[in-house]
């Protein structure tokens, strides 16, 4: 009989041990109750190759570290729902990010109003919107130095697929402000490598078609240039597409993209929105306050080149330490790179 109950009592104890884990791993689950709340509002979409992914990959390692709860919210190219996302996201979290911000501007300025106690955070460019916090990235820095690898790359015609003229180019997809900043520093970058380069700039007109921007592409290199930048947004996949159909170089934008057509994308400038992301999570966890903008560049590693495997394999050496010198100098101010923003 005393065996017995013994026996009871262990399966008791063993059974509140049980549940005492299980209920601490929902709570983990769910995110530390004494720490803000966080949403990931994409104009776009999980698995985006772009914007969305450099986010998301900023905020799981956000709640890794810090045990937050957040929740991300794909609109899927669909601006008839920018409106009813944000108010959801509002409505059920503490801090909200918005990505890119300035397609969501009339819906931000609505819903900072219906929730002003929120904490908005307008991704990808300063703001002066009331009550929203803005986060910019010098992508002027990061495209002078792949308009500097470009020339550098065309008047090397031992490598593949360089021909030779000294003709590179540059595509953007939408016609808008932050995408000509990426054409400021591309054609400075250009310029400053070897002022006997010609660029051609155009323009798909597009954010989100990825057919136009291949044939935009296509167009350049059959003018005769054999690297090809592209800050287009998902425009910009077709023009990497069409980077492997006719055989020139690219040069990616704000994600790693070389992965995408190996062998036909040269490094990309990256946009290290997932280090924004993680910092101003981690600000937040801290409570400290949010400056009103703060901007990501060369000097504090928000934008850089990619220097993986393919760029270490296709650009020589020599111009690789001209390229680290290049980036040094913007660093320390040595190199001041134009933006459009300062016209």
């Amino acid at each position: 009989m005393k065996t017995l109950r013994t026996i009871v009592v262990v399966l008791l104890v063993l059974a509140i041990l049980i549940t005492v884990v299980a209920c601490g791993e929902k709570e983990t689950d769910k995110g530390d109750k004494d720490l803000p709340s966080f949403a990931l509002v994409l104009s776009d979409t999980i698995g985006d190759r772009g914007f969305g992914d450099m986010s998301v990959a900023g905020i799981k390692k956000a709640a890794e570290d810090f045990k937050i709860e957040y929740k991300v919210f794909s609109c899927n190219q669909d601006a008839s729902i920018y409106l009813d996302t944000l108010k959801t996201a509002a409505e059920n979290y503490d801090v909200i990010f918005v990505i890119p911000g300035y397609f969501f501007e009339v819906e931000l300025v609505e819903v900072q109003k219906l929730y002003p106690d929120k904490t908005y955070i307008y991704m990808d460019a300063p703001t002066e919107l009331e009550g929203i916090h803005g986060c910019g990235f010098a992508q002027h820095e990061g495209a002078f130095l792949a308009g500097c690898l470009a020339a550098y790359l065309t008047t090397q015609t031992s490598i593949d697929m360089i021909n030779e003229e000294k003709i590179v180019g540059f595509v953007g997809g939408a016609d808008m402000p932050v995408i000509h900043d990426y054409e400021e520093g591309f054609t400075q970058g250009v310029a400053y490598a070897d002022p006997s380069v010609k660029a051609i700039v155009r323009y798909a007109g597009d954010h989100y078609d990825a057919e136009l921007g291949k044939t935009t592409a296509t167009t350049s290199f059959m003018e005769g240039a054999d690297v090809i930048f592209q800050a287009a947004g998902p425009t910009g996949l077709g023009i990497l597409e069409a980077a492997e159909d006719n055989k020139f170089l690219a040069i990616g934008v704000d994600t790693d993209q070389a992965y995408l057509h190996p062998g036909f994308i040269v490094s990309s400038m990256l946009k290290r929105l997932d280090t924004a992301v993680y910092d101003l999570v981690k600000k937040c966890c801290d409570k400290e306050e949010l400056a009103k903008n703060v901007v990501y560049n060369v000097a504090n590693d928000g934008i850089s080149l990619a220097e993986n495997e393919e760029y270490k394999r296709i650009v020589p050496g020599d111009i690789q330490q001209k390229l680290t010198d290049i980036a040094n100098k913007i660093a320390s101010g040595e190199i001041v790179v134009k933006s459009y923003f300062d016209e």
